[in-house]
């Protein structure tokens, strides 16, 4: 049995099979929480209390206690929805030798090998038009076994242990879903009997493939996390989970705020993403009449996203001198050509509060003489102009269909991000 936590986070990434469903449970969490949700398109009459608006995909909730609050700043977690994955094209149909196939986009720097031999259901959501020729939006998540990208056998293919694989996105991964000979031959007639929309009022849609198996514990002390999209769905439920917990406490001096972005895999530029205008227009009309400048000086962002665990097998691609082990604690992210905002004062700053709580952590620098990744951390820094922390839960396996993780660097993000709320 898991304990009460996991259990929690354990459905949160088995159900969470994309960005809308992430940000639709956040909002379930909200709601329970009595958390009021706004509609950006009419006015608001904000009082005391909890809010949030959701986007395309996106989630961002706050609460404040009162007017005066939002003069000492906002004190900001920020996280994504999103992870890499297959996307299903706008056309959905195909077939070579009697299999029935549809054409697939890679989203984000998914792991393509990582997709070949996997049971894989669909998930994300339809747009309809009704008879009235309203437009309305379903969110959509077949969980069995649909589809299958079989992989090209050894015996046809003798040097891919010695040369590689090479994976072709538009010859390569088209999925199979059925056998041509078969009465259903249309999988749009699949999706609207397996998601109970009338196929004829369904218009569009953003759906992807995901991996069907679940979220579990692995190790011979079942220390580790394996699961989908552990990037970042863990940083998500952190965030949530301790910006509600700090809620109950009541003991924050700034406007505590939660913004899990849509899009940051493919570079946040998007009416969603983190490089968007939807959270600075958030805070605009949270602010009201307070001095806009002032309370964006007194505001701290904490960006959270996955790190690079030290790998066992490719040592000679970490800088052992920034060792990161799984369950050693959260990673403060590191690069001085600001491809994580963290810098000397931000990194004291999460170094303080991690001592003063007792929560372990890591200083995270990439080798210097590969690239380095990056995340919303900079671009939240930009556009806000406000002091930015990078920090995740070390991963191996990142971008895969299955990652992995360590079972109490989970706890120590939520620590962290509990005292970050209230410091």
């Amino acid at each position: 049995m898991l304990e009460g936590n996991l259990s929690e986070l354990f459905n949160f990434l088995d159900t969470s099979t994309s960005p809308y469903h992430a940000a639709n449970n956040v909002r379930e969490y909200l709601l329970e929480a009595n958390f009021n949700e706004l509609d950006e398109q009419t006015p608001w009459e904000l009082s005391t209390g909890g809010y949030f608006v959701e986007r395309d995909g996106s989630i961002v909730a706050w609460y404040s206690r009162n007017e005066n609050e939002a003069s000492n700043g906002l004190a900001i977690v920020a996280a994504h929805t999103d992870s890499p994955n297959l996307r299903l094209k706008p056309v959905l149909k195909g077939e070579q030798v009697g299999l029935s196939q549809f054409g697939i986009e890679v989203y984000g720097g998914a792991l393509l090998n990582s997709w070949l031999d996997r049971d894989l259901g669909i998930s994300g959501r339809i747009v309809t038009l009704s008879p009235n020729s309203e437009i309305a939006e379903s969110l959509v998540q077949i969980s069995q076994p649909l589809a299958k990208i079989p992989q090209l056998a050894i015996h046809l293919n003798r040097s891919v242990n010695e040369s590689g694989l090479i994976v072709n996105p538009q010859q390569h991964l088209r999925p199979i879903w059925n056998d041509t000979s078969s009465d259903t031959s249309d999988l749009l007639d699949v999706i609207s009997s397996e998601s109970g929309i009338e196929r004829q009022f369904i218009q569009s849609w953003d759906l992807m493939l995901h991996d069907l198996q679940r979220a579990s514990l692995v190790g011979a002390d079942k220390q580790w996390i394996a699961s989908a999209r552990i990037d970042n769905l863990i940083s998500c439920h952190a965030a949530i989970s301790s910006f509600i917990r700090n809620i109950s406490d009541d003991q924050f001096t700034r406007v505590p705020m939660v913004c899990l972005f849509n899009h940051e895999e493919v570079g946040s530029t998007s009416a969603a993403g983190a490089a968007g205008n939807l959270l600075p227009s958030l805070i605009q009309r949270i602010l009201k009449d307070s001095n806009y400048s002032e309370a964006m000086a007194n505001s701290v962002l904490a960006s959270a996203d996955g790190a690079h665990a030290t790998h066992p097998n490719y040592l000679e691609k970490h800088d052992l001198d920034h060792e990161i082990r799984m369950n050693r604690g959260i990673a403060i992210k590191r690069n001085s050509n600001e491809r994580y905002a963290t810098n000397a004062v931000g990194q004291a700053i999460a170094q303080m509060i991690c001592d003063t709580n007792n929560i372990p952590y890591q200083l995270f620098s990439n080798r210097s003489d590969l690239a380095c990744g990056s995340t919303i951390g900079p671009i939240s820094s930009a556009s806000l102009g406000i002091s930015t922390i990078d920090l995740g839960v070390p991963q191996l396996s990142m971008h895969s269909t299955r990652e992995l993780c360590g079972k109490n660097d989970v706890k120590a993000l939520e620590d962290f991000m509990f005292n970050f709320f209230k410091s």
